[in-house]
């Protein structure tokens, strides 16, 4: 039988191996990667960019949010970030709100949750810090950026970004390096960095995919934008080793937070950054503890386990809480 192929193959070469050790392959020459294994998970509740026209299950009232983020927080989630909403669901700088939501989390978890904030809303300078004058979080983001996100201009002067971080630093409260573009990182870097107003350890937050945002279009430009985007960090932190977390943004969703895992970044999750439960089918994130369950569970097969407030605090050169 095939003695046509037989033949017609007779005089080619044959497989070689020559073994010159006991062991065909030896896989204990591999180091294991230098990945923690431990990672931050986040839970944003409700932001400030959606609505419940775009995600029905949007909360907006204090009692919503706080419901949302004691599921988050018992499902597995070490921080929990706060906005709040006025009745009509926009924006709400209402330091009241924020009170209420924060004294509430306070109160059930103690040191058990990391808070952290927005200071963004306000008529002036100090009425947008009043978060950290009065010690309602624990951090707040610097954003050194100036991008439309969607059709809305969101613009922080680099007076500003300065005083927001030295005002963050000087009440003994951690600035976030927030950066949407990849244009933030060097802005960060001239203005907050290399000017000495923030000092290692450094915390960054990348928060890409949302329109207007660095672009995450399909897979390939999600791999290719985080990875960019990690590198410019690495470069700009002088740390070497910056602690940086991911916002799972717009469409990217949980792909964005299995890469950032992978990666061995910390993650954010919730209904602040996408309206998505997956980049490629329209279903709706329902509440914020299912997408913090799917973050521990992707953590767990990438052989990695969730951080405890305390964990978040000590990485990020927090001092820990009194209760």
């Amino acid at each position: 039988m095939y003695e046509d192929l037989k033949e017609r193959f007779a005089e080619i070469p044959p497989t070689i191996t020559f073994p010159f050790g006991e062991k065909v392959v030896d896989a204990r020459v591999q180091p294991p990667w230098e990945i923690p294994g431990k990672v931050m998970i986040k839970a944003a509740i409700t932001g400030a960019l959606f609505d419940r026209e775009q995600n029905p299950h949007q909360p907006y009232t204090p009692d919503e949010i706080v419901r949302e983020a004691i599921e988050c927080v018992e499902a597995g989630a070490c921080s929990i970030h706060i906005h709040v909403r006025d009745e009509n669901g926009f924006p709400s700088g209402s330091r009241e709100m924020t009170l209420e939501v924060v004294s509430a989390l306070r109160e059930r978890f103690g040191n058990g949750v990391h808070i952290d904030g927005e200071c963004l809303l306000g008529a002036s300078f100090n009425e947008i810090l009043q978060p950290a004058y009065e010690d309602y979080y624990e951090a707040a983001a610097v954003n050194t950026t100036a991008t439309f996100m969607g059709d809305t201009l969101f613009c922080i002067p680099k007076p500003t970004v300065i005083a927001t971080a030295e005002v963050l630093k000087k009440t003994g409260h951690k600035p976030q390096i927030a950066v949407y573009n990849q244009g933030d990182v060097d802005n960060a870097k001239r203005w907050l960095i290399d000017s000495g107003i923030v000092e290692p350890p450094l915390e960054w937050a990348i928060i890409p995919g949302v329109p207007g945002c660095a672009p995450m279009w399909e897979p390939l430009s999600m791999c290719e934008t985080l990875v960019t985007f990690v590198r410019r960090i690495m470069e700009a932190d002088p740390s070497g080793n910056p602690f940086i977390w991911v916002a799972s943004g717009g469409r990217a969703s949980i792909y964005l937070t299995a890469l950032s895992i992978l990666l061995g970044l910390h993650v954010r999750v919730g209904k602040e950054d996408t309206i998505w439960r997956y980049p490629h089918r329209n279903e709706k994130i329902e509440k914020n503890a299912d997408v913090v369950r799917d973050a521990v569970a992707l953590a767990g097969l990438l052989g990695r386990e969730p951080m405890t407030a305390s964990e978040y605090r000590k990485e990020v050169g927090l001092e820990e809480r009194l209760t």
